[in-house]
């Protein structure tokens, strides 16, 4: 159909809807997908990438590409937009809520610097038995997992434009992989550490809507958000969302600005745009604060803002998976994969067990996260703690400030590595430095002790 204006985009944000539906359906009749709390994006985004993959549906997965790429970035400065909320009982536990953020932000930086060692050990064994794998294949290992969807998406389209032929799909089926373990080895842990008595609230009795995912008509519906401004003026919405259209505006003009003082940016700066773009929105929210506006920003509403783009960027992110890719290099990403994330599993229990009090709430959340996003880390708390009694959900929202130097100081390396000169074992020599100097930083802080559970 000839039409005076580019659909394709819409049409292809269309069709996330009907699958993200589809998912929300299956996950209310099916049973074991209740069991293993599978989200509808992730059920959707399955069945999107089946039906794409299978040529049924005419949409290019370049489309969903884009899509996953800008609703990460969305995401990513609505967490910069969104002030931190603490909850009644909070005031008086500075001092837990600091240690145990601080030990979420060292094991997060760890897990990242470990699976790229290991990506990198495994990179050379496939060279010793004549398999030709470039070394970005198993750095795409901290990347799909650790950082999730939205990161190996960016980077793989920075490595595409270098030379590496399928670097998105390659990245976006470990993303894909990550988000497996997370639930399909994450829930039977957490059930696990149910049964054994090492949780400190217990499952509870989790209401039903839980597990179906969503409420019936005469239940109580959470609110979205708080009004902070009248209808009749402007929607509260789109006063909200303005907020971070207008953070992305001025990222993309700083980063304007800088290609016109220093020449083209390359690709790899682009894969750093989420970043700069979550300061620009805690800038933003930090000069409408001192100007006295700061409560117009509803954290809330942020919050529903932020969650949105996850669910888009997840099933944006397997819809865009291609299978036949995924199959021309199955055996070196089923093998990362598996030694990645059983790593992953052996490496949580060790410092869950040895993080006191909390632990295992603390390990659960991590898990998630060096799996799959924050959200999937948030989703396994839920059954451990139903209504976030405990001060884990709080730590949750401010371990990033302790992870993100030694999380920045990995992505540095990924992404200018060969620009810089740095061979394999010049970035493994760094990652071992980094992973090295957490477990110092670890015992320093008292946060490696003895074995708890």
């Amino acid at each position: 159909m000839k039409t005076p204006f580019d659909m394709s985009y819409f049409l292809a944000f269309g069709f996330i809807g009907i699958c993200i539906y589809i998912g929300v359906f299956l996950r209310v009749k099916i049973k074991l997908l209740q069991n293993f709390l599978l989200p509808a994006c992730m059920i959707g985004g399955v069945i999107g990438m089946i039906l794409i993959n299978l040529n049924l549906i005419p949409l290019r997965t370049e489309y969903f590409q884009t899509l996953a790429y800008h609703f990460f970035i969305i995401s990513f400065i609505s967490i910069g937009l969104t002030g931190a909320q603490k909850k009644p009982g909070e005031k008086g536990r500075g001092k837990e809520v600091a240690k145990g953020a601080l030990w979420m932000g060292l094991i997060n930086g760890a897990s990242m610097a470990s699976q790229a060692i290991i990506g990198c050990l495994l990179i050379l064994f496939f060279g010793l038995i004549g398999m030709n794998t470039p070394l970005q294949f198993g750095l795409f290992l901290p990347l799909g997992f650790t950082q999730g969807p939205g990161q190996a998406l960016a980077v793989g389209k920075a490595w595409e434009l270098g030379g590496f032929a399928n670097a998105i799909s390659i990245g976006l089926a470990f993303a894909a992989i990550g988000f497996f373990f997370a639930l399909f080895v994450g829930i039977p842990i957490v059930n696990w550490g149910i049964r054994k008595g090492l949780t400190k609230m217990g499952r509870g009795e989790l209401p039903d809507y839980f597990w179906r995912e969503i409420y019936a008509q005469d239940q109580v519906h959470e609110p979205t958000g708080m009004m902070t401004t009248h209808s009749g003026n402007v929607d509260v919405l789109a006063f909200q969302g303005g907020a971070v259209g207008i953070c992305y505006l001025l990222t993309y003009l700083a980063y304007y600005g800088i290609e016109q003082l220093i020449g083209t940016l390359s690709p790899a700066t682009w894969g750093f745009f989420f970043f700069y773009g979550m300061l620009m929105g805690i800038l933003v929210r930090i000069l409408m604060q001192k100007a006295g506006a700061g409560y117009l920003l509803n954290p809330q509403t942020q919050n529903r803002i932020t969650s949105c783009g996850v669910d888009i960027l997840v099933a944006a992110t397997l819809i865009s998976v291609k299978l036949s890719v995924v199959w021309e290099y199955i055996v070196p990403l089923v093998i990362i994969s598996l030694v990645g994330g059983i790593w992953t599993t052996v490496y949580m229990f060790y410092f869950g067990r040895r993080s006191g009090e909390l632990g295992f709430e603390r390990m659960c959340v991590q898990y998630g996260c060096n799996t799959g996003t924050v959200s999937t880390g948030l989703l396994l708390l839920r059954v451990v703690d139903p209504e976030f009694k405990t001060s884990v959900a709080f730590q949750t929202g401010l371990y990033s400030i302790f992870a993100a130097p030694f999380i920045l100081s990995a992505m540095l390396v990924i992404m200018y590595a060969h620009k810089w000169g740095l061979g394999i074992y010049h970035q493994m020599g760094i990652f071992l430095g980094l992973f090295i100097l957490i477990l110092i930083l670890l015992k320093v802080f008292r946060l490696w002790g003895k074995r708890s559970w």
